[in-house]
């Protein structure tokens, strides 16, 4: 069976880069958002060494006015 989905960090980090740049939130606006205690995190997001948190997306998605899936690369 290959049905198996899997998210791909680099396209899913550029989505949200292009999403933070369009919405014109600063990094630490959006990481006070989301209560991170950092914005780093944010910057891992977007060069793709790390994912959202399920929690994060969905808040990240509210934030933004995206759906999941506008922010999630498979």
């Amino acid at each position: 069976m290959d049905c198996k989905l899997k998210v791909d960090k680099r396209a899913t980090g550029l989505k949200i880069y292009r999403l933070l740049e369009s919405s014109e939130l600063s990094r630490e606006e959006i990481a006070e958002f989301l209560e991170l205690t950092s914005p780093r995190v944010i910057y891992d997001w977007v060069n793709g060494t790390k994912l959202p948190s399920t929690e994060n997306l969905l808040n990240l998605a509210k934030l933004l006015n995206v759906q999941i899936e506008d922010i999630l690369a498979i």
